[in-house]
C-alpha cells in the first residue's frame, strides 16, 4: 500500500506521513496530525499492510526499536492515533482485532479524487487573462448587458441603501427640513417687497415700488433721531391702507410705526 517515498515522505492513498516532522497528513485537504515517533510508525507499519492483522508483539518490537516498553505503550499510542484522526472526522482507520493486535483496512486509505493537484502560476495568469479579454469583449459587444449585470450582482446591502435611508428619515427631520424651508421662503417673500429705492429729504428709503402716502413721508421727514441713514416702508395688508416703518441706526432696526398718523380702522 506504500505508493511512494520521497525525502523521508511516505504515501499510503490519502495520507502521507513524514518521519523526520513526525506528521500525517490528509493530502485531499491538507489536514496534518502531529504524533509521536513511535506512533509514525506504527501508523506505517498498519498502513503498508492494510488488511492485514498485525500482531501486538510486532508492534511493539518494530515500532519501539532498542527501548523496553510494555502493552501498555501500544495502548496509549493506539488511543493517541484515534484521537488524532478523529479531530478530522477520520473514526474508523484504525481496527481493533480481538486477541490478536490492529489492522487498517486498505478501503479507509484509498485515495476518494477529491484531492487535485494545484495549478501552475502560468495556468493561472492565462486563465485570468482569458477571462479578462472575454469580458473585455463582452463589454464591447453589448454594453447594456454590462450595466444590467452590474445592477443585478449588486449586494442586498447595496439595493436597499436608498431605502434605509427613507426609512431613517423621521418626522422630527421632515418638520426641522420644513420649518427652515418656510422660514427662507417667508424671508424671500418679504424680500420682494423692496423692489425700488427712493429718497426723502436726502434719505434712502426701500419701498415696493408703490408711491408712499403721506403720512408715512411725513413720519420720516419730523423724525427727531437724524442718524438714521436708511428706512423701510411695505404694506401690511388689511382694510385700510397701513405701512410699516422700520429705521436701521448703527446698524439696529428701530421700528416707528407708531409714529405714523395712519388711519385708524379694524383689519
Amino acid at each position: 500500500m506504500n505508493d511512494e517515498v520521497n525525502n523521508g515522505v511516505e504515501r499510503f492513498g490519502r495520507f502521507e506521513i513524514d518521519f523526520s516532522r513526525r506528521t500525517i497528513t490528509r493530502v485531499s485537504d491538507n489536514a496534518v496530525l502531529k504524533v509521536s515517533r513511535s506512533e509514525t510508525h506504527i501508523f506505517a507499519l498498519l498502513a503498508n499492510s492494510a488488511n492485514q492483522t498485525i500482531h501486538r508483539e510486532t508492534l511493539l518490537k518494530e515500532c519501539w526499536q532498542g527501548k523496553v516498553v510494555t502493552n501498555n505503550s501500544l495502548t496509549v499510542a493506539i488511543k493517541n492515533l484515534r484521537t488524532a484522526f478523529s479531530k478530522i472526522g477520520e473514526h474508523k482507520i484504525i481496527q481493533t482485532e480481538p486477541k490478536l493486535g490492529y489492522s487498517i483496512k486498505e478501503a479507509a486509505l484509498a485515495d476518494d479524487g477529491y484531492f487535485q493537484p494545484s495549478c501552475k502560476e502560468d495556468d493561472i495568469s492565462k486563465h485570468i487573462e482569458a477571462h479578462q479579454i472575454a469580458e473585455s469583449l463582452e463589454m464591447r459587444e453589448h454594453p447594456e448587458c454590462i450595466i444590467e449585470k452590474q445592477i443585478n450582482t449588486k449586494s442586498p446591502k447595496q439595493s436597499n441603501s436608498l431605502f434605509k435611508r427613507f426609512e431613517s428619515f423621521s418626522i422630527t427631520d421632515f418638520l426641522v427640513v420644513s420649518f427652515f424651508f418656510l422660514v427662507t421662503l417667508f424671508a424671500c417673500y418679504q424680500y420682494l417687497f423692496f423692489v425700488d429705492t427712493t429718497n426723502v429729504d436726502g434719505i434712502s428709503v426701500h419701498y415696493n415700488g408703490v408711491a408712499l402716502p403721506n403720512p408715512v413721508m411725513t413720519a420720516i421727514t419730523e423724525h427727531k433721531t437724524g442718524d438714521i441713514g436708511q428706512w423701510y416702508a411695505f404694506p401690511v395688508g388689511g382694510l385700510c391702507e397701513r405701512y410699516k416703518l422700520i429705521g436701521v441706526l448703527n446698524e439696529h432696526f428701530i421700528d416707528v410705526t407708531s409714529q405714523v398718523n395712519q388711519e385708524q380702522c379694524h383689519d
